[in-house]
C-alpha cells in the first residue's frame, strides 16, 4: 500500500482547539488502556540512558502526552527516572500539559509556547520523542525534523502504532464507538467534550477522519531508511524497525538515532519486522 499524504483534521489552523484537545485526549487514554507502547519501553530507555542518565528528555508534539502511558513503566521497570520530561508542541494541548505535570509534578515540565519539531529552540536541550505524530509531515519535513536533531547533536526516538496495514484501517472504522463509549472517563475533564461528542458529534468523526489518513501517511520501515540515508549525519547511529504486538502482524514502527560513542561514522543499523 503506497505512503498518501493526505491532510488531518486536527493539524489543520483553523481546527478549534476544544476540538484539537479533545481528540488528542482521546488517543492518549487509548494508547494508555491498551498499552500500545509497552513494546518500545526497553528500546527507549537504552536510548536515553545510552551515556547515562540524561537531565532532560524534549517531548514534541506532545498532544495528549503519551508519555502518561509508559511513565510508570520507565521509573519502576528500570529503577526509577532520574530525568524530567518537557511536553511540547506547534498547538500545545496545555490542559493535558498542567493536567501530567499535577500527577507527575517531579517528571513533567510544561511548555506552553508553540515549538516546531523541524526547528526547536536552542533552549531545549535533551533527548528527542515524538509519539504518534511523524506521520503528520512530509518526507523533507520530516528530515528536517531528524537533521535538527543531528545538527544539535541531540538523540531522538519516533514511535508509531498507526500502519499501513489493513487491519488497523478497520479498527479505524469503530473508533466513533469507542469515543462514545469511553469520552465519560477521559481527563482532564472538559464540557467542550461532551457537547462536541454527544450533542454535536465532531470529535467521533474526526477521530475516525483522520485515524484512517493517519494509517495511510505512516511511514514504513523501508522509507524511513531512506530518509535517514538522505540525512548529512555521519557520527550518527540509527535503529530502525517495528514491534509487534503479540501473534499480530502489525506493530509499533520505531525510529531511533543518537552520537555514536567513538564518532567513526558506524554504519546505520537496520531492524526488519
Amino acid at each position: 500500500m503506497k505512503r498518501i499524504h493526505l491532510f488531518e483534521i486536527e493539524d489543520q489552523s483553523w481546527c478549534p482547539g476544544s476540538i484539537r484537545d479533545s481528540v488528542t485526549d482521546f488517543l492518549q487514554y487509548i494508547v494508555r488502556i491498551f498499552n500500545l507502547y509497552d513494546p518500545i519501553v526497553s528500546l527507549l530507555w537504552e536510548a536515553i540512558t545510552r551515556e547515562g542518565r540524561p537531565s532532560r528528555v524534549i517531548d514534541l508534539c506532545a498532544g495528549g502526552v503519551t508519555w502518561l502511558a509508559i511513565i510508570d513503566k520507565m521509573k519502576f521497570a528500570n529503577g526509577g527516572l532520574d530525568m524530567s520530561v518537557t511536553l511540547t508542541d506547534l498547538y500545545p494541548n496545555v490542559e493535558a500539559f498542567r493536567s501530567a505535570k499535577a500527577r507527575y509534578p517531579n517528571d513533567f515540565e510544561v511548555c506552553a509556547d508553540s515549538i516546531d519539531a523541524a526547528n526547536v529552540s536552542v533552549d531545549l536541550q535533551g533527548f528527542r520523542t515524538l509519539f504518534s505524530s511523524f506521520h503528520h509531515f512530509t518526507p523533507d519535513l520530516a528530515r528536517s525534523i531528524l537533521q535538527n536533531a543531528v545538527d544539535r547533536r541531540e538523540g531522538i526516538a519516533v514511535f508509531e502504532s498507526t500502519q499501513r496495514h489493513i487491519l488497523l484501517i478497520v479498527y479505524m472504522l469503530f473508533t466513533p464507538l469507542l469515543v462514545w463509549v469511553l469520552t465519560p472517563w477521559i481527563r482532564p475533564f472538559r464540557w467542550s467534550r461532551l457537547i462536541f461528542t454527544y450533542l454535536i458529534p465532531v470529535v467521533p468523526f474526526v477521530v475516525l477522519f483522520d485515524g484512517v489518513v493517519s494509517c495511510l501517511r505512516t511511514y514504513s520501515v523501508a522509507e524511513l531508511q531512506e530518509i535517514v540515508a538522505t540525512l548529512n549525519a555521519p557520527e550518527y547511529r540509527w535503529k530502525i524497525g517495528l514491534k509487534r504486538v503479540g501473534f499480530l502482524p502489525v506493530g509499533v514502527t520505531y525510529l531511533i538515532g543518537y552520537p555514536s560513542d567513538n564518532h567513526t561514522g558506524e554504519a546505520d543499523e537496520k531492524f526488519e519486522p
